[in-house]
């Protein structure tokens, strides 16, 4: 069997192309994850102004606050909603908080 110089060329390129095909497999993996999270966030943002606005409706409606604060589970998290004032003297303040995986 008959080695030449240039076998050794031949395997650093080959493990520079390979190492630099990682690190670009690495920095998208971690570019999704990044989208994913973001994804989630507006996801939980979305949730807690619904469930705002519906315990702002059934407040609206029945003239008095719920009995507050009260946890709402929705899709493996908890959204915890809050409620201040009374609706005339004092403006209704709706918040909503969430866990987070």
């Amino acid at each position: 069997m008959k080695l030449n110089n240039e076998s050794g060329v031949v395997l650093f390129f080959v493990l520079m192309t390979a190492i630099i095909i990682m690190i670009f497999s690495l920095s998208i993996l971690t570019q999704s994850m990044n989208e994913i999270n973001y994804s989630q966030q507006q996801i939980d943002q979305f949730a807690c102004q619904q469930l705002v606005k519906g315990a702002f409706w059934k407040a609206q409606s029945s003239g008095a606050l719920p009995a507050v604060p009260y946890t709402v589970p929705l899709n493996g998290r908890t959204y915890t909603i809050n409620a201040t004032g009374n609706g005339t003297s004092t403006p209704w303040n709706f918040s909503c908080t969430y866990d987070t995986l």
